[in-house]
């Protein structure tokens, strides 16, 4: 594969694609492992999107010569950018769909920070007959598979509208 910025965002949104499918069909199943499966493939399908959004950025900045970007945290970099950097179009709709909070990008963001905080305290729920259930699953504000669909198909359409504007003729 070349080394290309291109290539590397290509591969992040097929792999993106590939995790989903993986993570749609894992929550289908309904072996013993099902959830934990799903689990790993929501985590798969997030970093693989991330992943595809710091390669894009890099794509763009290295169309318009822009100074390379630490983009190790896409957060970082977009922060970065809107800090009175001068922008380009793409750029600055990535800057203003990061500050939107019902934005795919914004969600996605929001699910991988979610992703790196360490679990919550331990809850117990007592039930009959003195059983005792413990979880630490948070449940609440889960990024879900609808969320990574329209995700995927947003940078997906972002990414091809980015390109169209930046082919020389």
């Amino acid at each position: 594969m070349a080394n290309e910025a291109y290539t590397r965002t290509n591969q992040a949104l097929t792999f993106a694609r590939l995790a989903l499918a993986s993570w749609e069909a894992s929550s289908a199943s309904t072996a013993l492992d099902a959830i934990t499966m799903a689990r790993y493939h929501r985590e798969h399908t997030l970093f693989h999107i991330y992943r595809a959004v710091q390669a894009l950025i890099c794509e763009v900045s290295g169309r318009y010569s822009l100074a390379p970007w630490d983009a190790s945290a896409v957060e970082e970099t977009l922060k970065a950018i809107g800090d009175g950097q001068p922008l380009n179009p793409e750029l600055s709709e990535l800057v203003l769909q990061s500050d939107d909070n019902s934005s795919w990008l914004a969600g996605t963001l929001r699910a991988w920070r979610q992703m790196h905080v360490p679990p919550g305290a331990v809850r117990s729920e007592p039930l009959k007959a003195g059983t005792l259930i413990t979880s630490t699953a948070s449940g609440s504000g889960d990024w879900e598979l609808a969320e990574a669909r329209v995700a995927i198909e947003a940078l997906s359409k972002s990414l091809d509208r980015y390109r169209e504007g930046m082919r020389e003729w």
